[in-house]
Order: structure tokens, then C-alpha cells, then sequence
């Protein structure tokens, strides 16, 4: 949730917004947000600890806005998926392709969605951007249901089902802890891609 946040405007401010965003991306890879201080952002961005606060005012108002810009990038390549269904002959197959595109976005946004993770498991709050594009991700199943599964013109339980299903999976593989999964890509997905597939008919 962004508390007194302004998004920059001139480029040099959005310049030293990414510099800092990410410097805390790096770091947050090999240690969780408590651990962090703001000193150690602003090195390793090369900039100042003036800087960071005057930009972001605390480690987890800049935890915020990173997870935005992350949060970003998923409706981007959910809404992509979605207008590009037409491509594939059948559910298991799109299905397949949208679950690599979701360990992609989870593999590059780790530090953020593990940083946010802990956050939600300390205050036991969803930010509103996770919800977002979880709601993307369902919109996304829905789409897919009803191109290859003749779904009905409304969203229902099967939609958000399928959606957790061919997210949480994905994370908890990127999280190292889904060790079950099998390792080859395309065997990962196509089981994934059936498990949801088997979400939508239920």
C-alpha cells in the first residue's frame, strides 16, 4: 500500500527513483527487507541515503512502489496473453505457454515477491496492486475457459481456481519449494497447464 508517494515526473528524479528501485531489487535477493538498511541501498545505487528517503522515505514505501512497477509488468504480459489466444488449438496448450510466462515474471520479480510475501505474512494484508493482478490472472483464465471451454460470459469459482492454481505453483517452483515439480521445463508446464486445465472443467 503507498503512503505519500508521487511518482517522478522530471527524468532525472525517475532516473534516481531506478537507480535506488534497483539497487533494493539486487540486494533483496539474498536478504529479506528487515535485513536491508537504507545506507546499503544508497550505496549500492551509487547515490545517497538523502536521496533515498527524500524519494521514498522508508525501506518499505520503496518495497511499495518496486512491487508496483513489478505488479506493472504482470497486467502487461496477462493482457498480452489474453489478446493472443487465438494462436493456440487448444486450452492444455495455451495453458502451457501462459504458466512459462508466469515462472518468467516470478523468476525476474523474485526479490519483490518474496520481500512482499514476508510483509504480507507479518501485517496478514494483501496489498491492493497483488490483488490487482491476481484479478488479472483470473480474467486471463476466464478468457481462456471460455475460448476453449465454452465457459459462460461470467467469471466463477473455476476461473479463480485455475488462476491460483498456475500461480501458485509457479511461485512456489521459482521459491524453491514446490521440489516435486519435475525440473524439465516442458514436462513442468504441461503438468501445470493440465491441473488447470482439469481447475476450469470442475
Amino acid at each position: 500500500m503507498l503512503h505519500k508517494y508521487s511518482k517522478p515526473l522530471q527524468s532525472r528524479a525517475i532516473a534516481t527513483e531506478n537507480k535506488l528501485l534497483d539497487a533494493l531489487d539486487t540486494l533483496l535477493r539474498d536478504r529479506s527487507l528487515g535485513q536491508l538498511t537504507i545506507d546499503a541501498i544508497a550505496e549500492h545505487s551509487h547515490l545517497t541515503r538523502g536521496a533515498f528517503l527524500k524519494r521514498f522515505g522508508s525501506k518499505k514505501q520503496a518495497l511499495f512502489v518496486l512491487w508496483a512497477r513489478y505488479c506493472d509488468k504482470c497486467i502487461a504480459v496477462e493482457t498480452q496473453l489474453a489478446n493472443s489466444l487465438d494462436r493456440y488449438p487448444t486450452a492444455l496448450e495455451a495453458c502451457a505457454d501462459i504458466s512459462r510466462e508466469i515462472e518468467i515474471l516470478h523468476t525476474e520479480g523474485f526479490s519483490a515477491n518474496r520481500a512482499m510475501n514476508e510483509d504480507f505474512l507479518e501485517d496478514l494484508m494483501i496489498d491492493p496492486a497483488t490483488k490487482k493482478i491476481f484479478l488479472a490472472g483470473v480474467d486471463l483464465m476466464h478468457r481462456v475457459r471460455t475460448r476453449f471451454l465454452r465457459g459462460g460470459p461470467t467469471q466463477d469459482s473455476r476461473d479463480f481456481a485455475s488462476a491460483q492454481v498456475i500461480i501458485t505453483l509457479n511461485y512456489n517452483y521459482v521459491l524453491r519449494a514446490a521440489p516435486g515439480l519435475p525440473s524439465d521445463q516442458v514436462m513442468r508446464h504441461r503438468l501445470i497447464a493440465r491441473l488447470v486445465v482439469e481447475a476450469m472443467k470442475q
